[in-house]
């Protein structure tokens, strides 16, 4: 009988010691670009001139979307682009430029996703659209913009409501959606 303690006594204290050397691993992910250039971009309100990141969307009720991908609520914003801020420029070989906007996707992964914000409006995501009415899809470059190499170059937008289900429900409608300005 003293025998079979000594084995579990024994036991117990291999098992102790053994999990005081166990050790983990794991990875960590570091994200970031180098850019080949510091030319600052202006988010700009058309309508007044206001100058700042905030694009607000107007309201619209739920009830207006009575069918899938309706667009509702458009507000219109540019990217302004400077040349005297640094901007590379040649007025000998004129630029263009080019957009992408990245955000959260939406089922179709071509739109922007309303982000969860307590309490969010279902049925619909952020659409954004050239000047021309096309859609600038997530992820994809708008069409080139002719660009100044003497003035300031507005590259103009419009954000819309877009219905993606019914019924469409009130609530926050909000989106983070970021921006690469390609010069060529």
């Amino acid at each position: 009988m003293n025998i079979s303690r000594l084995h579990v006594c024994f036991g117990l204290t291999l098992g102790l010691f053994g999990s005081s050397a166990f050790a983990t691993s794991g990875n960590i992910d570091f994200e970031g670009m180098i850019t080949s250039s510091t030319c600052p971009i202006e988010i700009v309100n058309p309508g007044d001139g206001t100058i700042g990141n905030l694009v607000n969307m107007v309201d619209v009720e739920a009830s207006r979307f009575t069918a899938v991908n309706q667009d509702r609520g458009g507000k219109t914003f540019s990217l302004r682009l400077s040349p005297d801020a640094g901007c590379a420029l040649d007025p000998a070989n004129p630029n263009t430029a080019t957009v992408t906007f990245s955000g959260l996707a939406d089922l179709t992964g071509d739109h922007y996703a309303i982000k969860d914000s307590g309490d969010p409006a279902k049925g619909v995501v952020i659409v954004i659209k050239n000047k021309l009415g096309e859609i600038v899809k997530n992820g994809v470059e708008s069409s080139p913009f002719d660009l100044s190499a003497t003035s300031e170059t507005d590259m103009e937008f419009e954000a819309f409501y877009r219905s993606s289900s019914l019924p469409v429900s009130a609530g926050t409608a909000s989106a983070n959606i970021g921006f690469v300005v390609k010069i060529n």
